[in-house]
């Protein structure tokens, strides 16, 4: 497939029909490891929501989302980091026989250069290599490591370089920050 064929779209969700929104709930629900019982509520207040189409059929997605206030203070008790006005990355999801083409890494690279001055952080799995993949191409490094009682995992929480070295934070991902 000709990485010209995939089109992507960077779009804030009121401008996106109820149809198109339903369908990106279904693909992130279908690459699981999400609670969906949240996902509708957070992309409907998301600041942007990326998708990839190919042929006018959607194959890949990801969102900034605008974390609840609940949310920003367990993460503030948990780890002792303020993310207080941050938009999270999140709610990835590509089908599967679209991946390794680097729609991700395009999604990801998109929404970050759209982000308008924000700063981002995003939640990955441990045992998300791909993911995790997907983050290191964006130059995004992994600050700390804790375990999620939600999802009964240990979760890295990751964001930009550039963010990481402004706000003085470490990299513990093996990765240059520079």
């Amino acid at each position: 497939m000709k990485h010209t064929e995939i089109v992507y779209h960077y779009t804030a969700p009121e401008q996106l029909s109820v149809e198109q929104l339903d369908a990106v709930c279904r693909l992130v629900e279908a690459g699981g490891g999400v609670d969906s019982r949240w996902l509708r509520h957070n992309l409907e207040r998301a600041y942007l929501i990326a998708r990839a189409e190919v042929a006018g059929e959607l194959v890949g997605v990801s969102s900034l989302k605008r974390p609840r206030a609940e949310y920003v203070q367990r993460i503030r008790e948990k780890l002792g980091l303020d993310i207080e006005g941050f938009l999270e990355r999140g709610y990835t999801s590509i089908r599967p026989e679209y991946r390794g083409l680097g729609i991700g890494t395009t999604l990801l690279g998109g929404l970050t250069s759209r982000a308008e001055g924000y700063h981002i952080y995003s939640l990955i799995r441990e045992d998300d290599r791909a993911t995790q993949t997907i983050a290191l191409r964006n130059r995004t490094v992994k600050i700390v490591v804790f375990f999620s009682e939600l999802t009964g995992k240990e979760l890295g929480l990751w964001m930009p370089a550039k963010t990481a070295a402004d706000l003085g934070l470490k990299s513990i991902s093996g990765e240059d920050e520079s």
